[in-house]
């Protein structure tokens, strides 16, 4: 279930703008960590087509693409003779057979360095998602330093209890040059911050724990898992990738188990995905702690922004990131409405991971004074589609659930498909803007025909229809515009 508490105001006040800065710090984070799991996913498949033995390198293929037929006979014939033989008990060494093959050929060399290049190679996709988690780590890093630097800018007093554990804090060389109190504070909140990047994770934990009592342990799904990312952006950096003493000392038990120093620490793209995840949901709870810490007249707008960051990764299929960042909610939620939205989450969350568990919960759930989508709510997670649809059809037409929310909300996930749920989308309207224009239809409401948006025939009353809307065995379309009924 989503939530909109973002307030609406024309001049932000102090407060306002500190959490205004903290909430773009904080999407910039999730958007950037958004933006590397989906490139893993789209990325990846095509990199492990590099790395498999039924693909060659794009160098090779730019050397036979240039071939001519003959050439290209005879190198496919010099596979096939390969491939016959190398079953036997004493099959010839590939390169060298390969080589008598084609060294005659004018091309011949060329194409064997080539190949050579290629079957040295090592594989693309560990290195890709080495890669992946260093940047992640860094992402979170640049969030960190932005949060630090909010906390000494709103609680500059923090500023002299530092600078007295220092001789000086500025030479007077530097205070000559230096136009105003606002520049000396502006360069001493720059060392604070860099002195606290080049510090360990443990030193950011022990900040946020003695300057704004937050602990990390609170905002981690899987506290050890979250420990040893960054002790494997570490050795990835600093050590190849292979496990180091201070790897193996500083991680949990069924981390280094099966490790021994020296070892190389396989990344895969679970490992991948499980460490952006952890990131993510860790880096927006802490930022969100931080700015209700140091906002305190702007809790709404962070439980806001909460409710809709759980709501988005719900959709996306992050289970246990939207129970980790569901029950934190619900722990910190002001009114019951908030706090029953995010336990709702939490419940498709938890049934989705199968957690056989949650169903004796939502049976001793009483909605009988509740609002009439939460009694829908109950009957989604109990998969009682019958009881569901009309509460659904009446919640729409009374305009509390949205066109969006129908087709996308996880909740009604058992819905989709049935025929009542299939019948009552075909007749909603689409919202202006929601799709694309060339996938959205307009219906005349007299003759049913259907319309594309540049149509000289449409009119301000002609509905607005998905493609997925309309039963294309029945539909009427415009011969003027030709509309097609494929996305």
């Amino acid at each position: 279930m989503s939530q909109d508490r973002t307030p609406s105001a024309d001049e932000l006040t102090p407060t306002q703008m500190f959490a205004a800065q903290v909430s773009q710090m904080t999407d910039e984070f999730w958007w950037q960590i958004d933006a590397l799991l989906e490139v893993t996913d789209v990325a990846l498949p095509e990199i492990e087509k590099i790395d498999s033995s039924h693909e060659v390198s794009s160098t090779v293929t730019r050397v036979t693409s240039s071939l001519s037929g003959e050439s290209m006979k005879k190198l496919m014939d010099a596979f096939h003779k390969y491939e016959s033989v190398q079953d036997s008990d004493d099959p010839p060494p590939f390169m060298e057979t390969m080589w008598e093959e084609v060294k005659a050929e004018s091309w011949g060399p060329t194409f064997m360095m080539h190949l050579h290049e290629s079957l040295q190679r090592p594989p693309r996709a560990p290195i890709f998602l080495q890669s992946t988690i260093v940047s992640t780590v860094s992402a979170f890093e640049v969030l960190i330093s932005g949060l630090v630097g909010q906390y000494y800018t709103v609680t500059p007093q923090a500023l002299d209890a530092a600078s007295r554990e220092k001789e000086k804090e500025f030479s007077l060389k530097e205070l000559k040059e230096m136009d105003s109190i606002d520049d000396a504070i502006d360069i001493a909140i720059g060392r604070r911050v860099d002195e606290m990047m080049f510090g360990s994770f443990s030193d950011w934990r022990k900040f946020f724990a003695d300057k704004l009592n937050l602990k990390f342990e609170d905002y981690a799904i899987d506290w050890e898992v979250l420990q040893e990312v960054f002790q494997r952006r570490h050795v990835i950096v600093h050590n190849g990738g292979r496990a180091s003493r201070r790897y193996l000392r500083n991680v949990a038990p069924r981390f280094s188990v099966n490790a021994a120093e020296g070892s190389l620490l396989h990344v895969d793209h679970g490992y991948a995905a499980k460490a952006a995840n952890e990131l993510l949901a860790f880096g927006f709870l802490l930022g969100t702690a931080t700015g209700m810490k140091l906002a305190k007249g702007e809790v709404e707008h962070f439980l806001g922004r909460l409710h809709k960051f759980t709501y988005r990764n719900l959709v996306k299929a992050r289970y246990e990131m939207v129970g980790k960042c569901s029950a934190y909610g619900e722990s910190i939620s002001t009114d019951m409405d908030g706090e029953l939205i995010f336990r709702v989450n939490r419940w498709i969350a938890r049934q989705r991971l199968s957690d056989e568990s949650v169903r004796a919960e939502i049976l001793a759930w009483d909605v009988k004074a509740l609002s009439p989508k939460y009694e829908l709510a109950k009957h989604c997670l109990l998969g009682e589609i019958g009881s569901a649809m009309p509460l659904l059809r009446s919640l729409y037409v009374a305009g509390e659930i949205g066109f969006e929310d129908i087709i996308e909300w996880p909740l009604l996930e058992p819905l989709r498909g049935t025929d009542e749920y299939v019948d009552m989308t075909r007749t909603m309207e689409v919202p202006e803007g929601w799709h694309f224009a060339e996938v959205i239809l307009y219906e005349n409401p007299k003759s049913g025909t259907l319309h594309l948006r540049r149509c000289s025939l449409v009119r301000p009353d002609f509905k607005r229809k998905a493609i997925d809307q309309i039963d294309a065995s029945s539909a009427s379309l415009c011969k003027r515009c030709r509309p097609s009924l494929t996305a």
